[in-house]
């Protein structure tokens, strides 16, 4: 069982400002209303419009609105029960699973409870809970080792065939196709369960012994995402059961719990060291814990209605909620396409103090911007240097930019303004590019050096490698581009 701990209240929000490059975001933390002990743990979204949580220590639930106010609800929950999983149900209520009472627990909206029990195994200890594709609940039952089932009308229905034991499942989810996925603990493995059979698979191959495998979300990429409580990384696991760790960026000790998808393409995670994480589709992680207060730590993690992120703070005794960032340039590669050789990306410094040198035919170019977050919306300008920009298009996290007209010999500023996600408008975002044609190993001057990489690499196939010598981008190393080189010997930019 989970052990039951001591907690302080805090009896005002806190508000607090975090940095994120060039934006803010903000942390507000709610306990007023919240009775002292009573251990938020597990949070979602209810059909009301507010945000429904469990309250392990009190035997209570709990509903906060999205401006903060927060009502309890304990009439009809028996003592002991200990709620943890919420989740909307199909029938417009909140249904939540008991672990000490071996019940799955109703409440209306209104607050009506009701508890169910017939059908379940006696201590079986219900850990979460989700709506299944099929119109019915699912939970996990982390020491009965079962996979339970329970209709809108209170009937249940237990699984174990299939199931290793002592795998202790706990987090579960509806995955992209419409299976039931379950991470199992002790197990060391996510397990799978189709609601029309019952048949349960498992999958090990791939997941780190030690793992602790907690929670789990369907991304935005289609692939399913969980928390390695003990192994303190984030896994991913396709749909056939492929899976890859990612522990890069993740503090040592931090413990990943929970795990949603957000609004911005991201997943989201709590750590029970006190911090939220985001991992991009592409596993960059990125921390937060400014505006958190010590010794949170993180139970549950869900967006709200209001499009924020919302969490459960099990020892801080709140319900803390988090405005999503707005996007914040990644990387930015210059884009070409030589011929039949194919499109070749030459990358590009970020530091507009430390800018790249494009040293391929440079009339018109294509940048690519890569953000941490999906974008939706931006202007651009040229703001430095001759060149004409067009409308920007986007395709997920990049932004793509074309350029036309671009003088030889000169710095050029991108700037994008106002890049947005779904739910943040931004703020600017330049890139900066120095253009001179022949300048293949960047230094700013063309020189015999750079006549000669380019001579070196003559009838020889454009690859990754050596594309950057194609400088007329015709997709054959040739006497054009060593001619090229020597007609702009001496040329040079100004300096950066």
């Amino acid at each position: 069982m989970i052990s039951r701990r001591l907690f302080a209240t805090l009896a005002l929000a806190s508000l607090c400002t975090i940095s994120s490059g060039a934006w803010a975001q903000v942390v507000t933390e709610f306990s007023t209303g919240i009775s002292a002990g009573a251990g938020p743990y597990f949070i979602t979204s209810g059909p009301d419009g507010n945000l429904w949580f469990s309250e392990f220590q009190t035997d209570r639930i709990g509903r906060i609105s999205p401006s903060g106010v927060v009502t309890e609800f304990s009439t009809g929950i028996t003592a002991g029960a200990q709620p943890l999983g919420i989740a909307a149900g199909p029938d417009g209520n909140l249904w939540f699973a008991e672990y000490s009472g071996s019940r799955v627990g109703r409440i209306t909206t209104s607050g009506t409870v009701t508890q169910f029990t017939i059908g379940i195994t006696s201590g079986s200890f219900p850990f979460d809970i989700a709506q299944g594709p099929d119109g019915n609940l699912w939970f996990t039952e982390r020491t009965g080792n079962r996979i339970g089932r329970i209709t809108p009308a209170g009937v249940v229905t237990e699984y174990s065939a299939g199931l290793t034991s002592g795998a202790q499942p706990t987090g579960i989810t509806v995955g992209p196709d419409n299976n039931l996925w379950f991470a199992e603990y002790t197990g060391d493995r996510i397990g799978r369960i189709d609601p029309l059979t019952g048949t349960i698979t498992e999958f090990s191959v791939g997941i780190s012994a030690g793992a602790g495998p907690s929670a789990l979300a369907t991304g935005p990429d289609g692939n399913l995402w969980f928390t390695e409580r003990d192994g303190n990384r984030i896994g991913r696991i396709s749909p056939a059961g492929v899976v890859t760790e990612f522990s890069a960026g993740i503090t040592a000790g931090g413990f990943p719990f929970d795990i949603v998808a957000g609004p911005d393409g991201n997943l989201w995670f709590t750590e029970l060291g006190g911090k939220i994480g985001r991992i991009t589709p592409t596993g960059v992680v990125t921390e937060y814990s400014v505006g958190i207060s010590a010794g949170a730590s993180h139970r549950g993690i869900t967006i709200g209605p209001d499009g924020n992120i919302w969490f459960a703070e099990l020892a801080g005794n709140r319900i803390g909620r988090m405005t999503v960032p707005a996007p914040a340039l990644l990387s930015a590669v210059s884009r070409k396409v030589h011929g039949g050789a194919g499109t070749f990306d030459h990358p590009l410094s970020i530091l507009t103090t430390a800018p790249t040198i494009e040293a391929r035919q440079s009339s018109s170019a294509t940048l690519v911007l890569t953000f941490d977050t999906a974008v939706v919306s931006a202007t651009a300008a040229v703001t430095e240097g001759t060149a004409t920009v067009g409308a920007p298009t986007f395709n997920g996290f990049d932004v793509i930019v074309p350029l036309t007209g671009i003088a030889d010999q000169q710095y050029v500023t991108v700037t994008l303004s106002n890049v947005s996600s779904a739910f943040i408008t931004g703020g600017v975002t330049p890139i900066r590019v120095g253009f001179l044609l022949g300048d293949v190993n960047g230094s700013g001057v063309v020189t015999l050096s750079d006549l000669g990489q380019v001579n070196a690499q003559l009838a020889q196939s454009v690859t990754a490698v050596n594309f950057t010598k194609d400088l007329n981008a015709s997709g054959t190393l040739s006497l054009t581009d060593k001619a090229v080189a020597n007609a702009n010997l001496t040329h040079s930019l100004p300096p950066p």
